[in-house]
């Protein structure tokens, strides 16, 4: 898509259970660097050291991205420092917690959305519900596109809602209600798109708008 950059892949795995993969990462490099203090010449064993690296650059690279400040910092670091290992996985396991290691290029796509999703809101309130309903659908449609190619799913320009939505329920980021909301609610879009005004009302377009901003604003 223009305008995004490089797509970040995520685990299919619950926010908890990457927090534990972030915590045994510590562990083991906690291990190498009592390994290092008790190091008589100051040297340890590269097997473990470079495991637990190895693994830390794949986990930052599937959650922040190989863009992000925690992998390139890793990625970059000179000599065999268990110390600096341990506190980039603190401040990327805290920032993840937290919720602060979220995708720039979403944050940018949502503001995008939200300000054609406040276009449809004027076009509404002036009786366009016909504009509007299309407009709304093809916000849904980038909407999706957009959360399949930053979760690294194999999306493409020809996909449209359904098939989008079928790509991000098999992923687990859509839930089977969610897939069966969009399933009905694009049917008004559908139906707009092809000139087939009388089959909807305003009070659907603005059903279909609320719908698709509440859906979004939980996904980017």
């Amino acid at each position: 898509m223009d305008g995004m950059s490089e797509p970040r892949a995520r685990f299919p795995k619950d926010h908890e259970a990457i927090v534990q993969k972030f915590a045994r990462l510590l562990e083991k490099v906690t291990q190498c660097s009592d390994e290092l203090r008790k190091s008589k010449d100051g040297v340890i064993s590269p097997v473990a050291y470079f495991e637990v690296r190895t693994s830390a650059l794949n986990l930052l690279a599937r959650t922040a991205g190989e863009s992000s400040i925690y992998y390139r910092e890793l990625l970059e670091m000179d000599g065999v420092n268990p110390g600096i290992v341990t506190g980039i996985l603190t401040a990327a396991m805290t920032d993840f917690r937290e919720g602060f290691m979220t995708d720039v290029k979403l944050l940018v796509s949502a503001e995008v959305l939200s300000d054609f999703l406040t276009q449809t809101e004027v076009l509404l309130e002036n009786d366009y519900k016909d504009a509007a309903a299309v407009i709304i659908r093809a916000v849904l449609e980038d909407g999706l596109r957009r959360v399949g190619v930053a979760n690294n799913l194999a999306v493409s320009a020809r996909m449209g809602v359904n098939d989008l939505a079928k790509e991000l329920t098999k992923a687990g980021i859509l839930s089977a209600v969610q897939s069966k909301e969009i399933d009905a609610k694009r049917e008004i879009g559908n139906s707009a798109a092809h000139g087939r005004f009388d089959e909807y009302t305003k009070q659907d377009v603005l059903a279909f708008q609320e719908f698709v901003q509440r859906l979004l604003a939980t996904m980017i």
